[in-house]
């Protein structure tokens, strides 16, 4: 876990407006205080201190359809898409969004997938023709993925499943070039980032088969964000068929000699993870 100093620089740069509201501003700037505030990375703690700043901010109001939740997604994706995804930081916002869950006000985290969402309509050279200095950079990029695929796999923030299955889909089931996308090592890299932080959530909606439609035709394969991507010929959804060919993908891709070492280690790890948790389940059928 990484306690290297951040650089939220991009974030400040009234050129880019990044953060756009006071809020916003406000949230960045309570965060580099808690992260900042001493040497030590304990997580808890400093989560702790960043949840209680961000209540202070709408003491005793109702925050459903407030302004104020909008912009604490906003920033908090922006602070994350600074925050490598080793680094203890990215524990510390998902630690502060569980805090926020129990707070009255909060619970439920109105707002959160709205706002996700639209930060996934800033993806890096989504339109290399109207090119967007908002767009997160492909750095940026894989460490809001870090962030979110957090958010899915250990809050179990269900409405994010649709973006755990469109990024593992674009990394490992579609064709290698692209021009209105990432770049190939970082979509592979992104794909393996949500298989290593939610993967247990990802097998246990393989095992239960989530969103997979064995009827569907042919010709409307591809059309929702539960669609699969030209390399993989079985059907939508999830389902351990699925599974079993995102790791040959992986593995297949870990032999392809053309990438850099940060891609092989993000490969391996997705293999590892996905290895342990095939084995946690076998090693728990064979005790019950």
């Amino acid at each position: 876990m990484s306690g290297q100093a951040l650089n939220f620089e991009r974030l400040k740069d009234e050129e880019f407006s990044l953060l756009s509201t006071e809020d916003e501003l406000d949230i960045l700037d309570l965060f580099e205080s808690v992260i900042n505030s001493s040497p030590g990375t304990n997580v808890e703690e400093k989560s702790q201190r960043f949840t209680d700043g961000l209540v202070g901010l709408a003491p005793g109001k109702s925050l459903i359809d407030q302004p104020l939740t909008r912009s604490t997604w906003s920033a908090l994706n922006r602070i994350a898409s600074c925050i490598p995804r080793k680094h203890y930081g990215q524990d510390i916002l998902v630690s502060t969004v569980r805090k926020l869950n129990g707070v009255e006000g909060w619970k439920g985290l109105p707002d959160i997938w709205i706002e996700t969402r639209g930060s996934w309509n800033l993806s890096p050279t989504c339109d290399p023709e109207a090119k967007d200095e908002r767009e997160y950079t492909e750095e940026e990029w894989l460490n809001l993925n870090s962030f979110a695929a957090r958010l899915y796999g250990r809050l179990s923030v269900g409405s994010f499943i649709s973006f755990a299955v469109y990024q593992i889909s674009d990394g490992l089931e579609g064709e290698r070039e692209t021009d209105d996308r990432p770049g190939p090592e970082t979509r592979i890299q992104v794909a393996c980032e949500w298989v290593v932080q939610s993967g247990r959530r990802l097998m246990r909606e393989s095992l239960l088969n989530t969103f997979a439609d064995p009827l569907e035709k042919l010709e409307s394969r591809y059309w929702n964000p539960y669609s699969i991507g030209p390399l993989f010929t079985g059907s939508r959804g999830f389902s351990l068929e699925r599974w079993g060919f995102w790791k040959r993908r992986l593995i297949e891709l870990r032999e392809d000699e053309s990438y850099g070492e940060s891609t092989y280690e993000s490969i391996d790890e997705a293999v590892d993870a996905m290895t342990r948790i095939e084995k946690e389940i076998a090693d728990r059928l064979c005790t019950e």
